[in-house]
This record gives structure tokens, C-alpha cells and sequence, in this order.
């Protein structure tokens, strides 16, 4: 039985090439596999897999393909909370950017789900602790330690603007030195997001799963991500349609609004067409495929020369 400090030195003994593609358990001692998954692709050919239930939280690594731009993300894909889109907003995300010079984590996380506060905080826990790691390791995976964001896609993206906004909360004990790190990203990204509580503006099956039913005024006051922003915030990209019928562009909008009024860095593309769950885009022949370009555009922006 491997002990935590044998699992840590395994981790860092690896190369970045072994770990391509591969499933990297994010807490010690984890050893369940039953983590369940679903193929929503007709065409066998291609995948379209969302996990369906997990209980063995883990990343993804995409190493760069491309010349390496030391630069790294955190991909949280969404999937309402009910599943996790796996490979439209994970791995096929991931490959994108893997061109494009970044080394990407894809986060396979526990779900909220019931209201629960436990739950809720597995979740939490789950996008601090996967940060830490890429940063504990950062020199392992030829990445600068303060070049690491997060991008996070529809209910991801409340995981990511949480981590963004709550860097430090204290969701979960600590079991090794790499709970020392800091878990603040440099830079976020948030892709068709659910970020707000409030009626008219939320998706109300992820508001659901994170705090149930039975929620109150205050909770839905204190919980918006939009009301959580301070000069703390990493700065931020916001990408969103306009015809999104799932979560509405007033999340980006409010969002957008609040970063501003604590001067922090933002960019926003609202694209005329895409809908929701558009992924990279490239399947549709609309500008919102270029958003993943936009967006590596503008972190190159943020990189001190």
C-alpha cells in the first residue's frame, strides 16, 4: 500500500511525457476507480464522453505540442453538475491549446449535488487542491509557477471564479506540504459561465446542486461570484454568445461590471451566434471559434517580458 509520502515522490520523479493524457489522482492514497463514464457521440469515431460519477478525482495532463510558452491551465469542465463534459470541454479544449504552446490539466472533480455542504466542498476542495499541485510541480512540467490560470466552462466556471475569488478558503484539511502552496490562479477564464445566484440570471439546476432548493436572499447575495470580486482577482477573460439560452450573458455582463469597479484586468467577447456548450468552436463556421486565439492573445498579454 503506497504511503502519502511514497505517492508524492512517484508524482515527481515522472516526466511531463509520461503523464500525457494520462489520469493523475490529485489526493493522496486514491485508489477508486469507479468513476462512470457516457458516450454521447453517435459517430463511434469520436468522442464525446462526460463522466457521469466520481469518486476518484483526477487531472488530465496535455503537455504542449507546439513551442512551449511555459504557460499552463486548469480546464474545469461543466456539465450543469449533473456530468462532466470530459472531452467537448476538457480534452478537445486541452488539444487546442496544447498547439498553441500551454500545458493543460484537465479536472475531473467530485460533483455538488443535493445542496450539500460536504458535497459542495468536495468540489471546492477539488479545484484548489488540483492548483497546488500543478504549482508544486511547476518546474516537473517546464511551466512558470506564476504563468498558471484556470478556465472553466459553464458550471466549471462557478468552480473557477470561486477559486479565483476565494483563493485561500479553507474547504479541506491539509495532507502534504503542497497544501502550503498558494492556490490563487494568475489568470481565469470563464467560458459561457454560471457565475450568478440570482433568479433571471442563474441556470437554476447548477444553483440547485450547489445549494439546494430552499435557498435564501442572503445566500444567493453572499454565493454570486459577481459579488465576490475584489483586487484579488486575477485578471479575467469572458467569453459568452448572446443567443445563450442556458445560462444567460448577464452572468459575463455582471461579472465584467464588478471587475472593472475593482480594477481588475478584463476582457470580454460577447459573439452574436454559438449558443451554449460551443466547446472550441470549430465545429461551427461562426466567430466564436476564434474565442480559444482571443484568448491566448490575450494572455501572452499579461506575460511580463
Amino acid at each position: 500500500m503506497k504511503t502519502p509520502q511514497l505517492t508524492a515522490l512517484l508524482f515527481l520523479l515522472y516526466l511531463p511525457a509520461a503523464f500525457a493524457n494520462k489520469e493523475i489522482p490529485i489526493w493522496p492514497n486514491e485508489v477508486s476507480v469507479n468513476n462512470k463514464f457516457i458516450n454521447f457521440s453517435k459517430n463511434p469515431a469520436i468522442n464525446n464522453r462526460a463522466v457521469t460519477n466520481v469518486d476518484s478525482p483526477e487531472m488530465m495532463y496535455v503537455p504542449p505540442a507546439g513551442k512551449n510558452n511555459h504557460s499552463a491551465v486548469l480546464i474545469i469542465p461543466g456539465g450543469g453538475f449533473s456530468y462532466i463534459m470530459q472531452d467537448a470541454e476538457g480534452l478537445d479544449v486541452a488539444k487546442v491549446l496544447s498547439q498553441k504552446g500551454y500545458s493543460s490539466f484537465v479536472l475531473i472533480y467530485r460533483m455538488p449535488h443535493g445542496g450539500s455542504e460536504v458535497n459542495r466542498n468536495n468540489a471546492f476542495s477539488d479545484a484548489q487542491r488540483a492548483m497546488r499541485m500543478i504549482r508544486g510541480n511547476a518546474a516537473n512540467y517546464h511551466i512558470a509557477a506564476d504563468q498558471i490560470g484556470v478556465m472553466g466552462f459553464s458550471a466549471g466556471a462557478f468552480l473557477a471564479a470561486n477559486l479565483s475569488n476565494n483563493a485561500d478558503a479553507t474547504n479541506y484539511s491539509a495532507v502534504d506540504k503542497l497544501d502550503q502552496i498558494p492556490a490563487r490562479p494568475d489568470f481565469s477564464a470563464l467560458i459561457y459561465p454560471v457565475l450568478s445566484l440570482k433568479d433571471g440570471v442563474t441556470h437554476v439546476g447548477t444553483r440547485t446542486a450547489m445549494y439546494g432548493k430552499d435557498i435564501s436572499e442572503a445566500v444567493i447575495d453572499q454565493n454570486s461570484q459577481e459579488n465576490r470580486v475584489s483586487d484579488k482577482t486575477p485578471p479575467t477573460f469572458l467569453a459568452q454568445a448572446l443567443d445563450d439560452g442556458t445560462a444567460s450573458p448577464r452572468n459575463s455582463l455582471l461579472m465584467f461590471d464588478a471587475l472593472r469597479k475593482n480594477k481588475v484586468k478584463v476582457e470580454m467577447h460577447l459573439f452574436q451566434q454559438g449558443g451554449h456548450g460551443f466547446g472550441t468552436g470549430e465545429k461551427k463556421n461562426i466567430p466564436a471559434k476564434n474565442w480559444l486565439t482571443l484568448f491566448s492573445d490575450w494572455q501572452a498579454s499579461l506575460v511580463k517580458p
